[in-house]
């Protein structure tokens, strides 16, 4: 690396770390709106190169109903009769993401249980577009119409899965028959937030958290206990050395380079933004990628704030094994887990990750922060598992703008040695490992029993 390309890497990285204590100085209901619209102007001139979902329940085009003149927009007839106990969930946008896979099981799951199931979404996406496609009735409501839509639809027992304060407004008159299902830790919450959230559930007839770490979070700050219903993913087979190599080709392609079977692939599956810590991820990496070279990394996910994307690219580009790390945008974490050899996600905060459930469903030896219930997927993984302490001392937004702001973060060792031993695991003697408590199965049981139990109460 030449003189003058060094400096100017090392003043670019300066400069968005400028940028990083900016944003975090600028209140939420900035931060997430305008000022992030204008960080956009820091995209890269080329989209993230992406690997296309092939199953065909996924990648079929999404279709496009007709929408009713009113401010309320229908993309489903309207529901029938029905003996069945009748759940509204109520979500905000619904594209890629652990609360979107949460709710589409759910709207899935549910019914099978005898629990009829509507979804009213804010906005559409990946997630909206699919559960359309497999007959699940959804309406997309603004806001300040979901009062008019639950007041006309009338249901008798509805699961709220967005901690918002307008949300919370237009379902207070139905409170009683709402059990609000807390997703993570939120830390960008505002004073009237937390005010309205904790009235709310003075009355619900439950609350679900989808982990111990979320519950304590939530009941220590309104006042009121959580049934803890864990996050689950879907089974998955055995990956044979064959669908393995393919895997990594499809990635290979995507790329526009060669992985081999000699390289041991990480992969983080992770959007782009300040909760994920993809810089403390990409660090970590090349640091052990120092003493085990054939380490490569994949990180895939959206690029939420460019600010994120460019933050972990500046940190690639300045390291001499920079080549080795690679960024996807939102890709099939199919083809990403089938290809990997160690999954990795070092978060600053999480609720219930279904994407560590899932890696731990495919075998992988897993390396985790202490967040969410990463402790207790690590702790089912056996040696599989690696539990790193989390860089933040505490979840508040100083805590985490101070690990931000730095070039190393606290944890960064004790990533590395963990990375450097799920590394000497061979996958190949790797079973995929999914105890019950972690399937999509036993959380929708769950979950249907707090519904049931919340509906006898209701009846009481």
């Amino acid at each position: 690396m030449t003189p003058f390309r060094r400096v100017r890497l090392w003043g670019l990285a300066g400069l968005f770390r400028v940028l990083t204590i900016i944003t975090d100085a600028i209140p939420p209901r900035l931060r997430f709106g305008h000022w992030n619209r204008i960080l956009n102007l820091l995209s890269f001139r080329k989209p993230l190169p992406v690997v296309r979902v092939t199953r065909p329940s996924l990648s079929a085009p999404a279709e496009v109903g007709e929408h009713v003149p009113v401010s309320v927009r229908h993309r489903c007839s309207e529901p029938t009769t029905h003996a069945k106990p009748r759940c509204l969930l109520v979500a905000g946008e619904l594209d890629t993401g652990g609360v979107e896979t949460v709710v589409g099981t759910l709207a899935r799951g549910l019914p099978t249980l005898g629990i009829d199931v509507e979804v009213a979404y804010s906005r559409g996406g990946r997630t909206e577009s699919l559960l359309r496609r497999e007959g699940v009735r959804m309406v997309e409501v603004r806001s300040e119409d979901l009062h008019r839509f639950v007041s006309q639809r009338e249901p008798d027992i509805i699961q709220l899965h967005r901690v918002d304060s307008q949300q919370m407004a237009a379902l207070s008159h139905l409170s009683t028959r709402t059990v609000p299902v807390f997703h993570n830790i939120e830390l960008f919450l505002d004073k009237r937030t937390w005010s309205s959230l904790k009235c709310f559930v003075r009355t619900a007839p439950a609350c679900i958290a989808v982990s111990e770490t979320v519950r304590a979070y939530f009941s220590s700050r309104v006042q009121r206990s959580a049934e803890v219903i864990e996050n689950g993913s879907r089974p998955v087979p055995r990956i044979s050395p064959d669908q393995h190599a393919s895997a990594r080709t499809r990635i290979s392609e995507a790329l526009n380079t060669t992985i081999t079977e000699e390289d041991i692939l990480v992969v983080g599956l992770q959007r782009f933004n300040v909760q994920k810590n993809a810089a403390g991820l990409v660090d970590a990496f090349l640091k052990a990628a120092e003493e085990n070279p054939r380490l490569r990394l994949v990180i895939a996910g959206a690029p939420n704030s460019w600010l994120e994307v460019r933050s972990a690219d500046i940190t690639r580009r300045r390291h001499p094994a920079g080549h080795r790390v690679h960024f996807l945008g939102d890709s099939d974490s199919s083809t990403l887990l089938a290809a990997a050899d160690v999954f990795a996600l070092d978060s600053f905060w999480e609720g219930g990750q279904v994407v560590a459930v899932e890696a731990l469903a495919y075998g992988l030896p897993t390396v985790l922060s202490d967040v969410g219930f990463a402790r207790e997927v690590t702790a089912v993984c056996g040696q599989n598992g690696f539990l790193v302490r989390r860089a933040n001392k505490d979840y508040s937004q100083r805590a985490v703008a101070a690990q931000r702001r730095r070039f190393r973060q606290d944890n960064r060792e004790e990533f590395v040695t963990a990375l450097l031993a799920a590394a000497d695991l061979e996958r190949s003697t790797n079973a995929p490992l999914h105890p019950n408590r972690f399937t999509q199965a036993a959380m929708v049981a769950r979950h249907a029993e707090v519904l049931r139990a919340a509906l006898s109460s209701k009846s009481t």
